[in-house]
């Protein structure tokens, strides 16, 4: 079974319009494991800085409930903002504001499966610790590919199911 996404699909997925475009004319997929090394491929070799940040803008901040739109970041966030009190929250609030003023653009982190206190201690160590924009922005670079590859795995998943169910209800009628 082949996976065919549009170039708004993939904009779903990563926010920038480069790998977007680069990804769907790319499109379809005979396997899972041929669209991760191609996004991969291209997220390294095709894509610029400036692109890299524009999918770090159009991602949602890591806590920020009101930013949470997408059915990704949810599903992304979910044990973060299952394990969140009032006073976390408001934490990753500040910390995400002084590491955008330091770094210029959002903290970002795989967030699936980790607490909110993992993340906090995160977002607080990399404050911290690095004191170059540049080398944030590879940080951010790689942990952001990761989470492309997810929300793909994801997407491959769902249309896998959707084709499955698509077809044994047909036979059943």
């Amino acid at each position: 079974m082949d996976l065919t996404l549009t170039e708004e699909d993939f904009l779903a997925i990563c926010g920038s319009t480069k790998f977007a475009a680069e990804m769907a004319k790319r499109a379809p997929f005979s396997s899972l494991s041929q669209a991760v090394e191609l996004s991969r491929d291209i997220w390294w070799n095709e894509v610029d800085i400036a692109s890299w940040l524009d999918a770090f803008a159009a991602h949602p901040e890591i806590g920020d409930g009101k930013s949470l739109k997408g059915r990704w970041s949810k599903g992304e966030q979910s044990a973060a903002l299952s394990t969140a009190t009032d006073s976390t929250l408001q934490k990753l609030v500040d910390w995400n504001q002084k590491y955008k003023e330091k770094f210029g653009f959002i903290f970002l982190i795989c967030a699936s499966g980790r607490s909110t206190p993992e993340i906090l201690d995160a977002l607080k160590l990399l404050n911290i610790l690095i004191n170059s924009t540049e080398v944030q922005i590879c940080g951010n670079a790689f942990v952001f590919n990761e989470i492309c590859c997810f929300l793909l795995s994801f997407q491959w998943t769902l249309h896998s199911c959707c084709h499955y169910f698509q077809s044994i209800s047909w036979k059943k009628r």
